[in-house]
């Protein structure tokens, strides 16, 4: 009997899939095990993550007294601990714009130069779709036959990744293919698409949602140098172009981001309380009121009946269940037994 996973499950997996290092694998496997559902069909697949378990954290123990003998190891400065509803991480050649991009949308200090190479370390910033706030991290450039082994930990970590050209370079394709040929090189399969389709082969290539951001739309010829580009490269991403020194396309930038993130925003009410858009709730689409209640503490899950609801398909007010699934913008008021 096939074992239905929950949204959350899914998107631990995808933490799993996508680790670069043992301990997310141990945290992520962690979060498995705890979400997949206990009964007789999932019997084989809890022995499996158990054994999975087992062994990643092995590796971490080694790894942890490894980096202990040789004096602490140096620190990456390509790990960003995730903010918000994703991290988004882009990657790009020299000069195409990326620290303009993430500069124009949160308030981080990044270094913004003509001459190539001024960004040396992960930046990260977070940069708000309406309102639900979103990692962006600035890397340094990419450099065909050459990248930092942090740098490929972060393009697989990432939620999603924004392949960065320049509209007005004359190495537009190059810049386009350079990104390419890195992610294929180390087994990563930029995609699309929200809802990603893993391989049971854990040796395949990894689907990371991407998009391929043409920048510098403001500049001469650029408009006809992105039809060039879409004809001459059949890119099976979607493009979206932008202006970081115009601020032209940043919205829809980030309006496609939140959709490549797959996650819905929820409001918590309380009873007899106006509601709270705050801090709206982040949780990934198909997300049930359960999941919810689990998300805020997984005590209230247990006493959960039910919640009222507002926003969707539902009348104000509606009465629901804990398997109902939530939509954007839901608010939620729920009610323990």
């Amino acid at each position: 009997m096939a074992v239905n996973q929950s949204p959350m499950y899914n998107k631990a997996e995808e933490r799993y899939r996508n680790a670069s290092s043992p301990a997310e694998k141990v945290a992520a496997l962690e979060e498995m095990l705890r979400l997949v559902p206990k009964h007789k069909a999932s019997e084989k697949l809890q022995s499996a993550l158990k054994q999975k378990l087992s062994a990643a954290r092995e590796t971490a123990a080694s790894a942890a007294a490894h980096k202990q003998r040789s004096g602490g190891g140096q620190h990456d400065a390509f790990s960003i601990p995730r903010q918000g509803a994703g991290q988004v991480v882009l990657m790009g050649a020299a000069n195409v714009g990326k620290s303009s991009i993430v500069g124009a949308l949160t308030s981080a200090k990044v270094e913004i130069a003509e001459y190539p190479f001024s960004t040396h370390a992960a930046v990260p910033g977070m940069a708000l779709h309406e309102d639900v706030p979103i990692q962006l991290v600035d890397m340094p450039p990419i450099m065909a036959g050459h990248v930092q082994p942090g740098m490929l930990g972060a393009f697989r970590a990432a939620d999603v990744l924004l392949l960065t050209v320049d509209l007005s370079a004359i190495e537009l394709l190059d810049q386009y293919e350079q990104c390419m040929a890195l992610l294929a090189e180390h087994g990563v399969r930029p995609v699309s698409q929200a809802i990603l389709e893993f391989d049971e082969d854990e040796s395949a290539a990894v689907p990371k949602r991407a998009l391929l951001v043409a920048n510098k739309l403001d500049t001469a010829g650029a408009k006809d140098n992105l039809d060039g580009f879409r004809e001459l490269t059949g890119c099976p991403l979607t493009i979206v172009p932008v202006s970081a020194t115009s601020g032209e396309g940043l919205a829809q930038l980030m309006a496609a981001v939140f959709e490549m993130l797959n996650v819905i925003r929820v409001y918590a009410k309380k009873p007899g309380k106006p509601v709270d858009k705050s801090s709206p709730f982040i949780l990934p689409v198909g997300a049930t009121i359960h999941d919810m209640a689990v998300h805020i503490h997984k005590d209230l899950a247990e006493k959960l009946s039910g919640a009222r609801i507002w926003g969707g398909t539902v009348h104000d007010g509606q009465l629901v269940t804990g398997t109902h699934v939530l939509t954007d913008k839901n608010v939620v008021e729920l009610h323990e037994k």
